[in-house]
């Protein structure tokens, strides 16, 4: 009796020994994991993207997307691979706002920047590390080069012949263009709409689709005269840390999510005459997924006014490729929300209509852009620009 005892008492602390064990094993399997988790948590996010952020950043601020552009080849200094950039934006306001925007896209990748530091009055250096991987970023103000300026005077110090910046072409006196302005954005409250809806008519308005008050925001404004058009969400680059909202066309969608997706937010926009893509650096660039976009416009009449929000878009392509009418954003009216900064746009707009003959402008539905069009828009013509819907320009 006692032996087999002593054998049950035996074959029990193996058990509990084998179970202790399996615990043990478990708990530092669970703390390497949990080590890998914290330490992938606070290690930078990689930079692949980060190119592709920049671009997106630089389009809010007004750049012109042909003035944004990453030197090759890659430097390596000190062990770090250094990507240099440069951006050319529209005066000193937006460079400061840039400045902002790209330290805090750093912040949220978990990378380190540098503040942004002024090289000269119209210059400023923001740098991005990930590592072993860098950005250094070179903001400035584009500004047209006189001909006076590029004379050397007699007593200046010889120096190598260097390239030039064209002067900037001028309308010619008395020249007149056409003027489209779309206000993006709409749908979020209805704060705003008693405002806009004493806007001209020409003022068109984008309506975000499924918010609380998409519907109302367009049948209220397509009722005080104004076009509609649906600001339909996109992928951008960085998703889902920069997410579009409800409704979005994504790249990872299979044709049939894509047109469904395009349908249901057509159908929650009432009065919409066409799309403009709200976001979108990612998907716009995609060929495939627009070319499923805007089939699903044409077959619903509708037209499309690309927001280029990257260089590298394709959107406004598939669409005249399809025959859907379609243009271009040429001017952003307000990444800088200040009267004083949306009236130097708007002036950029007039010259540019004057000079080409016509020209598109994004704003948003925001209190400041509605309160400075109210004051600026009754002026227009005396200044040689005629507003116009943004359907009379498309093509």
């Amino acid at each position: 009796m006692l032996g087999k005892a002593r054998k049950r008492s035996g074959k029990v602390r193996s058990r509990r020994r084998r179970a202790l064990l399996a615990v043990i094993g478990l708990g530092i399997v669970g703390a390497i994991a949990l080590l890998v988790y914290l330490r992938g948590r606070e290690a930078p996010a990689p930079p692949a993207d980060f190119g592709a952020v920049l671009l997106e950043l630089a389009a809010t601020r007004g750049a012109d997307p042909e003035r944004v552009a990453a030197d090759e080849p890659i430097r390596k200094v000190d062990g770090v691979f250094v990507r240099s950039w440069q951006i050319a934006v529209p005066n000193r306001t937006a460079m400061a706002a840039l400045g902002r925007d790209i330290v805090a896209a750093a912040s949220a990748r978990r990378a380190t920047a540098t503040s942004p530091a002024a090289v000269s009055d119209d210059t400023t250096r923001v740098r991005v590390d990930f590592g072993s991987e860098a950005f250094d970023v070179l903001l400035i103000v584009a500004k047209p080069v006189r001909v006076a300026e590029l004379a050397p005077t007699a007593a200046a110090t010889p120096r190598p012949a260097a390239p030039t910046a064209t002067p900037r072409p001028r309308p010619a006196p008395g020249a007149r263009g056409r003027l489209a302005i779309l206000l993006d954005d709409a749908g979020q409250n209805v704060d705003l709409l008693p405002a806009a809806a004493k806007l001209p008519g020409e003022v068109a308005v984008a309506v975000l689709p499924f918010l609380p008050h998409s519907a109302e925001v367009a049948e209220t404004l397509h009722g005080s005269g104004h076009e509609i058009w649906l600001h339909l969400p996109m992928e951008p680059e960085g998703y889902p840390g920069n997410d579009p909202g409800p409704g979005a066309v994504l790249v990872s969608m299979a044709e049939s999510d894509i047109r469904s997706a395009v349908h249901a937010a057509i159908n929650s926009v009432p009065h919409a005459v066409g799309v403009n893509n709200h976001m979108g650096s990612r998907a716009s660039a995609d060929l495939r997924v627009m070319t499923w976009v805007m089939q699903e416009l044409k077959a619903r009449g509708l037209a499309f006014i690309d927001s280029r929000t990257s260089r590298d878009t394709v959107a406004e392509d598939a669409a005249r490729a399809l025959g859907v009418p379609a243009g271009r954003r040429h001017v952003f009216l307000d990444n800088t929300r200040s009267a004083g900064a949306i009236r130097a746009q708007l002036d950029e707009a007039v010259e540019r209509c004057r000079l080409d003959g016509s020209t598109i402008a994004i704003g948003h539905l925001d209190p400041i852009t509605v309160q400075t069009l109210t004051q600026e828009l009754p002026g227009l013509a005396k200044r040689g620009a005629d507003l116009v819907r943004p359907s009379a320009l498309l093509r």
